[in-house]
């Protein structure tokens, strides 16, 4: 504990001795800086993160409570160190414990989130898992009908890729690296969740890789984003494939400043290069970053070595990138080309439904607009581009966000996913603490123009997406859409059944198809009556039900119905709806046992939407009982209000809002058992029955 001690920064250290020691690590005589010591603690902050994610699994996993002790232990040990540790060797060595207790919460994340028998996470790991498959079967990947991948792999459909035309994704869309790696990974995981692991070791090198490339004093920026920014362990264990590619980004962008200096490229540059090609070779996200990358290395080298030698090098660096590129993926090349270039281009032309974490939103969630999402895919192109010519115009002033703007422009487009963002967050870590601190020449204006034509043809540049946006909002939505009935569902306190009148406001028949939407949208819901497509300027009602426990709004909360249209790419909105005024609960809600001759006092509150107590009279109760046994479902046999044997009475709810009930067992019935009661709301109208309760046990002789 020698080493450990609290010093401050500004402390003198004239008084040191002034031995080899000494003079040969100045950092040990001023000890760690502030910055290094904050980002250390917040780092050992981070791996709480991951002891709290992986403390339920220890009963499915016994050893990753063995982690959630050590962890924890090791945290607090780092945090100790950060505050009080003396010199810089001391706060080195306790990074390095913090790296690799890092490195164990991800294999123990990802080892008991599957082992617990969560399904798979995404279409995306699913269509790569099976792809695999298919490839150890001998078939191509490309161009196969996936859909077998649902039914082999369990996954929740309302998880599914929805397409505007009512159908679901259902082809391999991603370069050849994922595949690859999970057939290879196949021979030891045996087709189980071979991606998720595959992309949970992706992040382990990541972690280490990001560590040795960043400054001593930001290290701890690997932990904090790997494990203590916790959308990461997240999406590697869901098999984001865009996880495989992170390393090979972290190594392509490290010190790009220094690419192609002196107008060649030197080995580090090559390796650059290759790893870039990799990383274009696991997921398109990488090909929306390469232009700024390849623009930013040309501008930087143009003033050096002038224009011709920097399109020399520039040349080179992406010749080589692509061409790592094309090795890893021709064996599919070659098998079918256009079945391959099909497959990878397929996200550039899908016809998904609008929604993500961007500018779409705001007519999304305000329910204006979006007669024409067509328009918002071609705006954040537009963005994009527009985005690009600002950053040659002004590439002397947004040189270090190079790496950020392709994100910048995909959260304009109408498909912008967080993992568009929150993937590429520790590149941006690196490519920003890897370069030199001071760069010779300024790099000049593209080009050369004056500042205010600059700044005239950048806001040109911006009104193409301006003009797009503006018409996809202004397009109102082709349908009105009205619900005027629901059916709920008790046992699951959900919505089963909707009845819908659909008005057709546009000058075509329209094939809608419904959903739930609240952020992120359900399964498509079935269709049981009403017209295959709306005439133009006309009504219909229509009936839908749902397709699973995951696609149903409970019967308490709020709900959106919409409907999107492939012809005219649009998406309509009901009205936000509510069905419940009212909640049901039970004041005394611990299950009790009873003996014969028994009489169990049970009082029903009436709470408002948000559980306070209301204090409404009148309103009509039911209380039902259920037994829940091997043979299925069935009414119990107990008196309740003096009523028959397995009735469900109704009682009104007084002053107080309470409504109350007497349960007695009948005479003369067989054994009762365990009895499950359930209280609900009744009223008249379209929607008979809300509010549903939670359970109440009863153990009855």
């Amino acid at each position: 504990m020698r080493d450990i001690a609290v010093k401050r920064l500004d402390q003198d250290d004239a008084d040191a001795p002034d031995t080899p020691d000494t003079v040969g690590d100045q950092a040990t005589l001023t000890g760690p800086t502030l910055v290094y010591r904050a980002v250390t603690l917040v780092a050992a902050a981070g791996v709480f993160w991951a002891v709290f994610q992986i403390f339920p699994f220890q009963s499915a996993v016994p050893v990753t409570g063995v982690y959630v002790a050590l962890g924890a232990i090791a945290a607090l040990f780092v945090a100790v160190t950060a505050m009080a540790a003396k010199d810089v060797r001391t706060l080195n060595r306790a990074n390095h414990v913090l790296v690799v207790a890092a490195a164990f919460g991800i294999i123990c994340y990802a080892v008991g989130i599957i082992f617990a028998g969560i399904s798979y996470g995404t279409d995306e790991e699913i269509f790569v898992q099976h792809s695999a498959h298919l490839l150890g079967k001998g078939q191509n990947p490309y161009g196969a009908d996936l859909t077998d991948a649902f039914h082999r792999y369990a996954m929740s459909s309302q998880f599914y890729t929805k397409l505007l035309d009512g159908t679901y994704t259902h082809g391999l869309d991603y370069p050849s690296v994922p595949v690859l790696l999970t057939w290879a990974a196949n021979g030891v995981l045996h087709d189980y969740h071979t991606v998720a692991f595959v992309c949970s070791g992706a992040l382990v090198v990541t972690l280490f890789v990001a560590y040795k490339l960043l400054p001593r004093d930001y290290r701890g920026v690997a932990t904090i984003v790997c494990v203590g920014y916790p959308i990461l362990m997240d999406h590697a264990r869901g098999g984001i494939v865009g996880i495989i590619m992170l390393p090979f980004l972290l190594i392509a962008v490290a010190g790009w400043d220094r690419i192609g200096r002196g107008g060649r490229l030197d080995r580090r540059a090559m390796i650059s290069a290759a790893c870039l090609g990799v990383a274009l070779s696991v997921q398109q996200l990488s090909w929306m970053l390469s232009p700024f990358f390849v623009a930013a290395i040309f501008m930087m080298r143009w003033p050096e070595v002038g224009a011709k030698a920097a399109l020399k090098v520039t040349a080179l660096f992406s010749g080589i990138a692509v061409a790592t590129m094309l090795v890893l993926n021709s064996p599919f090349i070659i098998w079918n080309p256009g079945k391959w270039f099909s497959g990878v281009t397929e996200p550039l032309r899908q016809k998904a439904i609008a929604e993500g974490e961007g500018l779409v939103d705001i007519p999304i969630s305000l329910h204006f607009g979006t007669g024409n999402l067509s328009m918002y895919s071609l705006g954040g192109a537009a963005v994009y581009a527009g985005f690009f010519i600002i950053f040659i115009l002004y590439f002397d002033r947004l040189r270090p966000a190079w790496v950020v703007a392709p994100a910048a422009a995909l959260v304009f487009q109408g498909r912008p996913l967080i993992e568009y963002f929150a993937i590429p967050a520790l590149v941006w870590a690196v490519a920003l603490l890897t370069v030199e601190s001071g760069h010779g020449d300024s790099p000049r204006p593209w080009p050369l123009l004056a500042a205010r034509r600059r700044m005239m043809f950048a806001g040109l540049a911006l009104v193409p997406a301006l003009g797009l946006w503006t018409v996809g909002v202004a397009t109102p939505q082709p349908l009105d859409l009205k619900i005027t009935g629901v059916k709920t569902n008790g046992a699951l306190n959900q919505i089963d059944q909707i009845t819908v009148l659909v008005t057709n406001k546009s000058d075509q028949a329209i094939d809608p198809h419904f959903m739930i939407t609240n952020g992120y949208s359900t399964s498509f819901w079935n269709e049981v009556s009403g017209p295959a497509k709306v005439p133009a300027h006309s009504k219909a009602e229509v009936v839908i039900s749902t397709p699973g426990m995951g696609s149903s709004p409970g019967s308490g909360g709020n709900f959106t119905l919409a409907a999107v249209t492939d012809a005219p790419a649009s998406v309509s909105y009901a009205a936000n709806f509510a069905i419940a005024r009212y909640s049901t609960s039970f004041l005394d809600d611990l299950g009790r046992q009873y003996a014969a001759g028994d009489t169990a006092h049970v009082d029903v509150q009436l709470r408002d939407r948000h559980g306070r107590i209301a204090r409404a009279k009148g309103i009509q109760v039911v209380l039902n009982q259920t037994f829940f046994n091997a043979s299925g479902i069935s009414a119990a046999n107990l008196s309740i209000n003096g009523g028959p044997a397995g009735a469900a009475p109704v009682a009104l709810t007084d002053s107080d809002g309470v409504a109350h009930f007497t349960v007695t067992k009948a005479p003369n019935t067989q054994a009762t058992g365990l009895v499950h009661l359930q209280a609900w709301i009744k009223q008249g109208g379209s929607i008979p029955t809300y509010g549903y309760s939670s359970f109440l046990v009863q153990q009855w002789p």
